[in-house]
Formats: structure tokens, sequence, C-alpha cells
């Protein structure tokens, strides 16, 4: 019997998925880490993005028997990300070195609203992991959205455990990377210190129309 159970992220439940999401984020992200991260803070900054996506309708949760939240997974449409504005506030950086990471895989591949699909944060609950619920969700995601109007999806890869996932387990390919030691903001670099994996992905697969037959 499956130790967990996937389903749509309803508004009922996005409280609880964004306290898991940032929680695990600023605990756990390396890229939170070397910027020391306060977590209300970084709660406060990220709420009205946060809402935004789960509205499209596109986000996941992975639930218990109980119906205790072990998992979340927060997908956007990649086009409407586009339209955000430069980087501010207290972890600029990070939002920078995304638009980054996006302008790089826009300039090898030109797209429209509902073609390509951002898994913008997935998080799993420390106590379940290992239990497979990231892959999971990724997958889940790619099984429903697969005979529709998307082409692919694309995540942001910071850490070797979702790289070798992704890319090795899964067979997304990487479209875009940057490494930590040379992305520069504002004359600085501040995710020098990250060493392992050395560099951010941007990983993509392919679904519905874009699959290989």
């Amino acid at each position: 019997m499956p130790r967990f159970h996937i389903e749509p992220l309803t508004k009922e439940r996005l409280d609880c998925a964004f306290a898991l999401t940032t929680e695990v984020f600023a605990a756990s992200s390396s890229l939170h880490a070397v910027l020391s991260v306060d977590l209300h803070l970084y709660q406060t900054s990220l709420r009205p993005a946060f809402e935004a996506m789960v509205q499209e309708g596109l986000s996941l949760v992975a639930t218990d028997a109980k119906g205790q939240m072990l998992g979340a997974l927060i997908a956007t449409d990649l086009h409407a990300t586009l339209r955000d504005p430069a980087p501010s506030g207290p972890y600029a950086q990070i939002s920078a070195l995304t638009q980054t990471l996006t302008q790089i895989y826009r300039a090898q591949r030109a797209f429209g609203p509902g073609e390509v699909l951002l898994v913008d944060m997935a998080a799993v609950h420390p106590e379940a992991r290992g239990l497979g619920i990231y892959r999971a969700l990724r997958q889940h995601l790619e099984d429903r959205l697969h005979k529709t109007h998307w082409h692919y999806v694309v995540g942001e890869l910071s850490s070797v455990a979702t790289q070798k996932v992704v890319l090795e387990k899964m067979g997304h390919r990487s479209a875009a990377e940057i490494a930590f030691d040379r992305f520069e903001w504002n004359g600085t670099r501040p995710f020098a210190s990250i060493t392992s994996p050395p560099s951010i992905i941007l990983a993509e697969g392919a679904l519905g129309s874009a699959a290989p037959a």
C-alpha cells in the first residue's frame, strides 16, 4: 500500500504548503544557507508570489494516510515569469540567479504562454525523506500534463540529490547551467562558496506533443 498520496494543492492547504516549503528551503537550501536567510523575512517577501503560483492550479502535495503533508511541488507557467521585475529585496541574489538561468534557456528555445511549465519549488518534510516523494511528485506532474498543451517542464536543480534524480533517473536534459563561483551580482559572487554541486542547472523534460513518439 502506498505510503503517501499525491493530489492537487488547493487553497485550503496553501498555508501548510507554504510553511513546509519555506521552512525546508530556509533550512536546507545551499543558496539560502550562504545568504543566512531569516525565515520570517523570507516568508514575508515570498508570500504574494507563492499565492499567485498556487492559484494557477498546477501545484501538487503529497500527504500520508492521516492527511499530514509530506511534500509539496509548486509549479507555474515559465512565460509568466518573464514579466517579473528586476530582482530587488533582501534576497535578490537568488531571483537574479534564476532569472539569468531563464535568459540562457530562452536564448535557445522560443516559447509562449502555456508551453513551458516551471517547477519553481519542491520540498519534502525532513521526516519523510527517503520515501521517493520528490521523484513521485515530479513524475505525477509529468503524467498529469502528458496529453495537454504543455510542451516542456523545467526545474532549477541546486542540489546533488535533485540533479541525480531529475537528470539521471528521470532522463531530463541540462538546458542551462551557471557555475556558482562565476555568477556575479552587484560586483560580488554571492554563491562562490558553494562547491557541491558546483553549479545550478535548469533541466528540461519533454511533454505532450514535444515528447518522442
